[in-house]
């Protein structure tokens, strides 16, 4: 946390100047005008100075590594030099989509362009819900879906 404010602290002191407020006087016929704390902040270099703080502050609070990020992202996109099959693309996306990302992830394989599906699930609804989020992944043709459904009443 003491390294965190020590690289923030350039950035407050620049806040501290720049908080200010600025007036630029102008004639509008004989009245003077003002440009204001508000106006200067939307306008000017405050707005700036947030952003590049903002993304400071993201790149410092990452929850992965860049070569991690670049990876996934090469997985999902599934350019040509990432050498993804198209089963590590959908089960890449069945763990990350938002529909999907929470359910019990299924065994995954392929054949040809079809997407066979295996594993256990909780409802009827998470197994539909994973074949839909499967069949709309680019380069899959259809899906056989070979979800089982948990019985609830066999659990103790």
């Amino acid at each position: 946390m003491f390294i965190l404010r020590l690289i923030l602290l350039p950035f407050r002191l620049a806040l501290t100047i720049v908080g200010s407020t600025v007036r630029i006087g102008f004639r509008l016929g004989a009245l003077p005008a003002r440009i204001g704390f508000r106006a200067g902040r939307l306008m000017g270099v405050r707005g700036w100075l947030f952003l590049v703080v903002g993304v400071l502050i993201g790149l410092v609070a990452a929850p992965m590594t860049g070569r991690d990020l670049r990876r996934k992202l090469q997985a999902y996109l599934g350019s040509p030099d990432s050498g993804t099959s198209l089963a590590d693309k959908v089960a890449f996306e069945l763990a990350h989509a938002p529909r999907t990302w929470h359910l019990t992830q299924p065994e995954v394989s392929v054949r040809g362009d079809e997407v066979v599906l295996q594993g256990v699930v909780a409802d009827d609804d998470a197994r539909d819900e994973l074949g839909r989020v499967a069949s709309a992944i680019p380069g899959v043709t259809r899906v056989d879906n070979r979800l089982d459904v948990a019985d609830a009443t066999a659990q103790p």
